[in-house]
């Protein structure tokens, strides 16, 4: 088992900015909000190209240097 510390949410790859997860995913917003309190932490992993859990683990991980991953790359 990977230590706590490597969770997706630490990782470099991982997004969980609302703007870019209702962008990645256009039908979101039918059925709710990106910004929605159900889907907690979660977002997007930029190596899978997958929606992930905060809490998931992979081989993949990468160190998040600060600011990276949690903002919105995109533009209005």
């Amino acid at each position: 088992m990977m230590p706590l510390e490597r969770e997706c949410r630490g990782c470099g790859h991982f997004n969980n900015a609302a703007p870019d997860l209702e962008a990645a995913l256009p039908g979101l917003s039918a059925l709710s909000s990106a910004y929605a309190a159900v889907r907690g932490q979660d977002g997007l992993c930029g190596f899978h190209d997958r929606y992930v859990a905060a809490t998931s683990v992979c081989r993949a991980y990468t160190l998040k240097v600060h600011g990276s991953g949690t903002t919105s790359t995109r533009q209005s």
